[in-house]
């Protein structure tokens, strides 16, 4: 199981703090449970009023959108508890430079960088390019560009295909690319 250990300081309401980021009381602990991407994810956290820390644990077998919802939630709760987070029980991998990544912490640097590398082994492969939720096009990535202003994020903003019309450029904000499992 993987930890995260919020700490905070002052006399707070944290059943409520709990509650608005959806946590039920059971059988003395908060739990969270919800299905994301038809699997059922447990975030579990223990208040320590004396020690003023909620301990937050959960699976270290779950899926990335699993992740991010427990990033978004650690923030959230965090965020309404103006509190300190320790994560370093949570490590999530290593970036390009070798540096460890946490749920929280180095948790964006990490995306981009699992980003660029599924993307960048999806050259040669048939996909989708989105924009928003409309198809632009399908065919075989050649190659992509990601926008290099944005430091936070792994955006997209160009890519070029081999479709059946030829070789064709596309450009966006925030293009998805998907895979279409079909190989040429």
């Amino acid at each position: 199981m993987l930890e995260v250990i919020v700490t905070y300081t002052g006399e707070l309401p944290v059943f409520e703090k709990l509650r608005e980021c959806n946590f039920l009381y059971k059988d003395g602990n908060y739990i969270l449970e919800k299905e994301i991407d038809h699997s059922l994810l447990t975030l579990a956290a223990h208040h320590d009023a004396e020690q003023k820390k909620i301990t937050l644990t959960f699976s270290g077998e779950l899926k990335m959108e699993q992740y991010q919802f427990i990033h978004d939630t650690i923030n959230k709760l965090n965020s309404s508890l103006n509190g300190v987070i320790n994560d370093s029980k949570a490590s999530m991998g290593y970036l390009k430079d070798g540096s460890e990544a946490y749920i929280i912490n180095g948790w964006n640097p990490w995306i981009s960088f699992l980003q660029e590398a599924k993307h960048s082994s999806m050259e040669g492969q048939k996909v989708q390019v989105y924009d928003g939720p409309a198809l632009l096009a399908e065919g075989i990535l050649m190659s992509f560009e990601k926008d290099e202003n944005e430091s936070e994020h792994f955006k997209i903003k160009k890519c070029s295909l081999i479709t059946t019309f030829g070789d064709r450029e596309y450009s966006g904000e925030d293009l998805i690319i998907r895979p279409t499992g079909e190989f040429m």
